[in-house]
């Protein structure tokens, strides 16, 4: 997090594509509605940095994310080498003539039958295990004390910056320190799901998974009826085939739940469009059309429209996202957020594009300015007490909408001459 009294990164980012940008009005409101509430995060940032602790705790979030990552790979790569099993270990020294090490000869010992990892192993997990749980730790206080204050019980959609209670990461959090704990009593096998924290670590990968899931109330309700079908395809199968099921090849179907299952699990199977069952007993000619039509209708209803439906939902997520984050692109290489002013008329007035969002209206010095005034206790001008007025109200007029001062003087200069 950056120094005390300062924009967090996170929220900058946070602004920076979530700002409304519909027209030059909105996005000045919206700017507004959002440095209300970015200066209130900013009074919470300063008021815990104050303590050592917390501070110390917080400013080192991103160590905490890669530690939690980084330590649960090391383990991870550990294991690959650690976890043998007990009788291939020992068929592997009676084979070669090689005498059993002295572990493996404790582990037959002491009648272990599962995986016999070297001297050693358990109190490096176990002081590996308390480094990681420490880390996930560090990382849940530095995000609810960062956040506590934006952590909402009902949704209001006027905040800009709630975060609802059942958020998935705060679950998130949480599962992580439980896999963690769980962890050392797993002979290290729950930090394999810790590795899933690479996809908070880098922004391609968070808009990966937010693309993919931007649709995700839609695709669930297509998991209802991919169920239907294949009930009533286990309904027909049952009724009218279940002699052609061969229990030697996993094809169960004695009981209708039988069917079900087996059906569900073959339709998940990648095939030339059915189900390719044994089809027992049923090998004439006359079976061939009753099999082509239902593997044909399966076909069609599940792999090509069901599957397809699906792709489709998860393409247009990506679609979406990808065109949101183009129109704010542009809108933000393009156009001043403080006065609306285009790049293409400031630089045909001889002023750098990159010096006037820089420096004459950089929209984190307004936000600064904002905070300062909220937080003065002395006596204020007139200027600045109509500018606190409207920015409390949201009103953006104070904003200088269409100008700025470098052009403002270029025409004075002009006017004189």
């Amino acid at each position: 997090m950056p120094k005390s009294g300062g924009v967090r990164n996170k929220i900058k980012e946070e602004l920076k594509w979530g700002l409304d940008r519909k027209s030059k009005f909105d996005k000045q409101r919206d700017f507004l509605l959002w440095s209300s509430e970015i200066v209130e995060d900013m009074v919470h940032q300063r008021f815990f940095t104050a303590i050592p602790l917390l501070h110390w705790v917080m400013k080192r979030e991103l160590w905490w994310d890669w530690l939690v990552f980084l330590l649960a790979l090391f383990m991870q790569l550990w294991l690959l080498q650690e976890w043998v099993d007990m009788g291939y270990a020992v068929r592997e020294a009676n084979s070669t003539n090689v005498e059993v090490s002295q572990h493996i000869k404790e582990c037959i010992a002491n009648d272990v039958t599962g995986v016999c990892p070297s001297e050693g192993f358990y109190f490096c997990l176990i002081m590996l295990g308390i480094v990681h749980m420490m880390a996930c730790i560090f990382l849940g206080i530095s995000y609810f004390v960062a956040n506590y204050h934006r952590i909402a019980l009902r949704y209001n959609p006027a905040k800009k910056m709630a975060i609802s209670w059942k958020a998935f990461y705060h679950f998130y959090l949480l599962a992580l320190l439980i896999c963690s704990g769980l962890g050392i009593w797993s002979d290290g096998v729950m930090y394999c799901f810790h590795l899933f924290h690479i996809a908070t670590l880098f922004d391609l990968l968070r808009r990966v998974i937010q693309g993919a899931t931007i649709h995700v109330d839609q695709l669930l309700v297509c998991a209802p009826f991919a169920v239907i079908i294949t009930y009533i395809y286990a309904i027909i199968y049952f009724y009218f085939f279940r002699d052609m099921f061969n229990p030697e090849k996993m094809e169960y179907c004695q009981t209708l739940g039988q069917c079900l299952v087996t059906v569900l699990k073959n339709s998940l199977r990648p095939s030339s469009g059915g189900h390719n069952y044994s089809w027992t007993g049923r090998k004439e000619f006359s079976d061939l059309w009753m099999r082509l039509l239902i593997d044909a209708s399966f076909w069609i209803l599940f792999t090509i429209i069901g599957l397809n439906v699906v792709t489709s939902l998860i393409l247009d997520g990506f679609r979406q996202l990808k065109a949101e984050r183009e129109r704010a692109l542009k809108d933000m290489t393009t156009l001043c957020t403080v006065c609306g002013l285009s790049k293409d008329h400031l630089t045909s007035n001889g002023i750098s594009w990159s010096s006037h969002v820089d420096r004459d209206h950089n929209m984190w010095s307004y936000i600064t300015f904002f905070f300062y005034l909220q937080e003065h206790t002395g006596k204020f001008s007139a200027v600045e007490n109509e500018v606190l007025q409207k920015f409390n109200k949201a009103d953006p007029s104070f904003l200088p909408n269409g100008r700025c001062i470098a052009i403002d003087t270029k025409l004075d200069l002009e006017n004189t001459l």
